[in-house]
């Protein structure tokens, strides 16, 4: 049976904690809040962590101390419900969270998930107490939560973050080699070890010292030195080259302590400063002098060339980049990257990434493990194989587990499984590639749709530019008429006359080709529970049923 007392933040405050009978000696959890803020803590005991507390002055403005405990409660338990706080109070919004997000990292221990109700059922009296606003299930279909720094990070993630920390402070003042790239596909985590790596380094530079509230020894230890090595990164900004997720993030980033919309930026945005530290989501998407949108991006890329290349202007494809913008903008960068994402003409593209990386790069991470779908880390390669390779038989087939996966017969059926899931969870959507322009409706089945520019509604439909790099909870993928199956060369293709977006076309067939499969493993990798499919070529309708739905026997 849980514990939960709430007191007054004040002079009686030891003495009523000394009363209490978790207050000495006993693993809790504690919140410290007012009417605008909040902090989360865990301590051994609560007594001597308080008095510690009193003498903080960032903490004299709280009104109320909230403890929470059990008798069965140990140090795991403590430091799992920490974080689960951490996490969802990070994302409620009705507090701004204080908590710097070093050491918020998911624990495994046993009987874990004994606890789970318990967890819940201590959030459901934060909530009917007034502490919180918003009910889990609301939470975690926000878009906060899906990119709050102060989400747990599984152990890869935890390590990753610890071997770039080393690594800035290897190259910090230090020599031209100045890249930290990060590897990983769709559902790595990339973005979420973006946004948490910002914050703990803003928090290092603001001299936040979260190191004295970790109780593992060797874990504060580690967080002090890193203050002390790190503390002269000052200028830090996060790049963002789509504009639908920069939207998103800089919604974000006004909410959470410490942080400001003011801290991203577009590619462009960049040149007019010089900045310690540029860390950059989604590098795949950096642009280069090709088939641009529009004819103001071609008057910025020329404006900015022009200043950083002087007589070396040529007004071409072969001018800088913008991952050449933010090379000579700042004194270091961390680049999280995937190769599989780049989608147009537009995008850099491989090869010529890597050469301009070639003499700066200074350490290479790769991400393995999937944080997105339910179907885990064998999902993502197991649908790259199904759309890339040639010659795939029935042998190959493989069962996905803990994931919702099926190809239907009709828009129909797709559109009821679809909707039906959304009644329950929220969050599922319709998402297409290019077989459709901008501007033209959108048929399919003799039924009719449009692009979500348009309207958001029951009709609407997805585009990859509106959703790569957000996550559903289940998506409805459907391909369009640019892709068919060939059965001579038991291969997917793609008619290049039902391709409506030019600048897939502009690198040539083999390119386009990995442009629009590119497009549909991102697409297929959105839903968190499931993918539902709708192709309107019959045959690859038929080879897709063959490796995505569940064979008789299984």
């Amino acid at each position: 049976m849980n514990s939960i007392v709430t007191y007054r933040y004040d002079k009686k405050v030891i003495n009523n904690i000394k009363g209490w009978q978790y207050g000495n000696n006993w693993p809790i959890v504690y919140i410290y809040y007012n009417d605008k803020k909040a902090y989360v803590g865990e301590t051994l005991d609560a007594v001597r962590r308080t008095e510690q507390h009193i003498k903080e002055p960032e903490f004299d403005d709280f009104k109320y101390i909230c403890l929470i405990s059990n008798k069965t409660f140990n140090k795991s338990v403590v430091l799992d419900l920490e974080s689960f706080l951490i996490k969802y109070m990070g994302a409620d919004g009705k507090r701004k969270l204080i908590n710097g997000n070093a050491g918020v990292v998911d624990h495994n221990y046993f009987y874990k998930e004994a606890y789970e109700d318990d967890f819940k059922a201590i959030w459901q009296y934060l909530l009917d107490t007034g502490v919180v606003q918003n009910s889990l299930f609301d939470i975690e279909n926000s878009e906060l939560f899906k990119y709050s720094p102060y989400k747990t990070l599984n152990k890869e993630q935890f390590d990753a973050v610890h071997q770039i920390l080393n690594d800035l402070s290897d190259i910090n003042n230090a020599t031209s080699q100045s890249i930290i790239q990060v590897s990983g596909g769709a559902g790595t985590g990339k973005t979420i070890l973006a946004v948490y790596l910002v914050k703990l380094l803003t928090d290092i530079k603001n001299k936040k010292d979260a190191w004295k509230y970790i109780d593992d020894p060797e874990e504060a230890e580690y967080v002090k030195w890193l203050s002390q090595k790190l503390g002269s990164i000052n200028n830090i900004g996060f790049v963002v080259p789509m504009k639908q997720l920069r939207t998103t993030m800089k919604k974000i980033f006004k909410t959470i302590d410490g942080l400001s919309e003011k801290m991203i930026y577009a590619p462009e945005e960049v040149t007019d400063k010089y900045f310690d530290l540029l860390v950059v989501d989604e590098a795949h998407r950096l642009y280069k002098r090709n088939c641009l949108t529009s004819a103001d991006l071609y008057i910025t890329f020329d404006e900015i060339n022009r200043k950083m290349m002087a007589e070396h202007f040529t007004g071409t494809e072969n001018d800088l980049t913008e991952l050449d913008w933010i090379i000579r903008s700042s004194r270091m960068q961390v680049l999280f990257y995937d190769e599989k994402q780049a989608i147009r003409s537009t995008d850099i593209g491989r090869t010529r990434y890597e050469k301009i990386c070639k003499n700066h790069i200074y350490k290479y991470i790769e991400l393995f493990s999937q944080m997105r779908c339910k179907g885990g880390n064998g999902y993502y390669e197991y649908i790259r194989d199904v759309l890339f390779k040639p010659n795939m038989n029935i042998t190959k087939y493989k069962k996905i587990e803990d994931y919702d996966l099926k190809v239907v017969d009709s828009m129909q059926q797709l559109e009821t499984m679809l909707s039906e899931k959304n009644s329950e969870y929220d969050l599922c959507k319709l998402l297409a590639g290019p077989a459709w322009s901008k501007n033209e409706p959108i048929i399919v089945d003799s039924r009719q749709y449009h692009w979500v520019d348009k309207k958001d509604d029951d009709s609407c439909i997805y585009s990859i530019h509106k959703i790569q790099g957000f996550d559903l909870n289940y998506a409805g993928v459907i391909f369009g008429n640019e892709v068919f199956y060939d059965d001579k060369k038991q291969s997917i293709e793609i008619e290049n006359s039902h391709v409506k977006d030019v600048r897939t076309k502009r690198d040539g067939e083999l390119e386009m080709r990995n442009y629009i499969l590119n497009i549909y493993l991102t697409l297929m990798t959105r839903g968190i529970k499931g993918t539902y499919i709708y192709a309107v070529d019959e045959k690859l309708r038929k080879y897709l049923k063959l490796f995505l739905n569940q064979q008789n026997g299984d």
